[in-house]
């Protein structure tokens, strides 16, 4: 398995990454937690986590076509 740091896709799946750890280091216990405010909505929890987590391994070791 190789990364390849010149593809736009290994950047943003790595970017995923990191905020999916985020999240789970700042200790989210809720399955899926979502506020609806003026600004918009906002959605968080463990799955969001997870599928985050998936698309940015799928994105980081994916090979983009040239």
């Amino acid at each position: 398995m190789n990364i390849d740091l010149s593809q736009k896709s290994t950047k943003t799946g790595l970017i995923l990454l990191a905020s999916a750890v985020a999240g789970l280091v700042t200790g989210n216990q809720d399955l899926v937690d979502m506020t609806v405010t003026e600004s918009g909505a906002q959605v968080g929890g463990t799955i969001p986590i997870v599928v985050t987590m998936l698309i940015g391994l799928w994105d980081t070791f994916r090979k983009e076509k040239k």
